[in-house]
């Protein structure tokens, strides 16, 4: 009997992408590599209907948000999402609870055995790390016998193995520039990506708003003769001349926040149907009140095709959603905040909603991304930062201080910098720089978020400590 170390050192035998960061091969064989598996596998995704979301940002908490609803409708639910914080068992989450070890012991003899089938083919290029993952998740809730998966893709869509599955609702979340390297350096070629989770006659929900992105999702939605249900807030659409000239549909569910209280948020969202008042979420940011936004019209377009819930699960779903690392407190005096914004926008809205939702006298970023991000535009966005500490991940993707400190000379050179050799070294100059009404933040990649809370439960966070359920990086 193989056992958890065994069948996690088999999972990472494979190309690990995401943590090397290195895409060197022609990616346009995936899906038929996915497809081979999980048929070998007896097809396991087509024993339960799921939800499947794309985008740049917000995929995750959206997909948290749908879940939570569906598992207070008592609907049993799977959430498949990555990356994780600190180990591999988060990515597969039955009604709430991590796949366990011994599950995941389990599970992959008969992975290997069906993965060894398919290179004995030699038909295709070796399999990653990913892909074996995404079928083991899939494997998991058919052999838990969910009823409904909430999935996030990994990267982009057309392409994610994930697309294999035929989702009830395909969901396009914010998008901005990222991983242009793989999915083009445009906004119309990373949307036209992300669109390729929209299915033949199946509605797409999303809630992005550049007019370029919103038209290639269109185009895409046409082409499938695809319904697109559009999110957005109640007084401004950014693409509303594309409404006007009859290229977009308008939004059809606006929402407004009512008010804001540290990380608890109240607002109000309209739909075709009715309105929702009072609506809370445990979740700072008006991105994230988008995203609950985002999963309300999903969930509308679930009910449709036969997945039921009802408004006493909506707001008690909403209400009780835990999201680890999106603008969590792990510390106070000073307070300690720690999230996994990565790019350019996502950290816009991060700075927006810190100064928001805190009473801080100063703002102190404890800033490390990974090479392949926008250093310059996620140093314009800190510009009003009043001291970043500059450090590495525990990563081969990390980026050198040298060059994040280049990039602040360049694009905020009037921010004070400080230099750490690791997060231990950049928290105690952070708390040394620190009054008790300053805020620390920790952000720049989920990886030194995942960093940051296991620093946090060592420091006596018990938040922290009780969201760690096993450390495998």
């Amino acid at each position: 009997m193989m056992n958890y170390q065994e069948a996690l050192a088999y999972i990472y035998s494979f190309i690990d992408y995401e943590r090397s960061g290195k895409y060197t091969r022609d990616r346009n064989e995936n899906l038929e590599r996915e497809k081979a598996l999980l048929d070998q596998l007896g097809n396991p995704q087509q024993k339960y209907s799921n939800t499947l979301i794309a985008g740049t940002k917000g995929k995750g908490s959206t997909a948290a948000l749908i879940e939570r609803v569906l598992r207070e409708a008592g609907i049993s639910t799977g959430l498949y999402t990555q990356p994780d914080l600190h180990t591999f068992r988060e990515r597969a989450q039955v009604n709430g609870r991590m796949i366990s070890e011994e599950e995941v012991a389990e599970l992959v003899p008969d992975l290997r055995a069906a993965v060894e089938q398919i290179q004995s083919w030699h038909k295709f290029e070796p399999f990653i790390t990913y892909e074996v993952g995404t079928a083991l998740a899939l494997l998991y809730f058919a052999r838990q016998q969910v009823q409904h998966a909430v999935v996030e893709v990994g990267l982009g869509g057309r392409l994610d193995a994930t697309n294999v599955t035929h989702p009830l609702v395909s969901v396009i979340a914010s998008i901005s520039y990222d991983h242009m390297s793989i999915l083009g350096n445009t906004l119309d070629k990373i949307a036209t990506e992300k669109a390729g989770i929209i299915k033949q006659n199946g509605p797409v929900v999303t809630s992005a708003r550049p007019p370029e992105a919103l038209l290639a999702i269109a185009r895409v939605a046409q082409q499938r003769a695809a319904r697109m249900v559009r999110v957005g807030p109640s007084d401004d659409d950014p693409a509303q001349a594309e409404v006007d000239a009859g290229k977009l549909p308008p939004l059809s569910y606006r929402y407004r926040l009512e008010e804001r209280h540290g990380q608890q948020q109240r607002f109000t969202v309209w739909t075709p149907e009715r309105v929702y008042n009072g609506l809370e979420i445990p979740l700072a940011g008006e991105h994230q009140i988008e995203n609950a936004t985002l999963a309300l019209a999903t969930l509308d377009m679930l009910r449709e095709r036969g997945i039921s819930w009802d408004e006493q699960a909506l707001r008690r779903g909403l209400a009780l959603v835990h999201w680890p690392a999106r603008i969590e407190v792990v510390g106070q005096n000073p307070t300690i905040v720690v999230d996994g914004a990565h790019n350019a926008d996502s950290m816009q809205k991060l700075v927006q909603a810190l100064r928001s939702s805190f009473d801080m006298h100063r703002l102190i970023v404890v800033l490390g991304t990974n090479k392949d991000k926008d250093q310059g535009g996620i140093a314009r966005e800190l510009a009003e930062a009043d001291a970043v500490v500059l450090t590495k991940i525990h990563n081969p993707r990390t980026t050198a201080i040298e060059t994040l400190e280049s990039a602040f000379v360049e694009h905020a050179p009037d921010v004070i910098r400080y230099m750490a050799s690791d997060l231990e070294e950049a928290m105690a100059l952070a708390l040394d720089l620190a009054d008790n009404n300053d805020l620390i933040c920790v952000t720049g990649s989920v990886y030194l978020a995942g960093e940051a809370l296991r620093w946090a439960a060592a420091h006596g966070s018990a938040t922290a400590a009780a969201e760690i359920g096993g450390v495998d990086h």
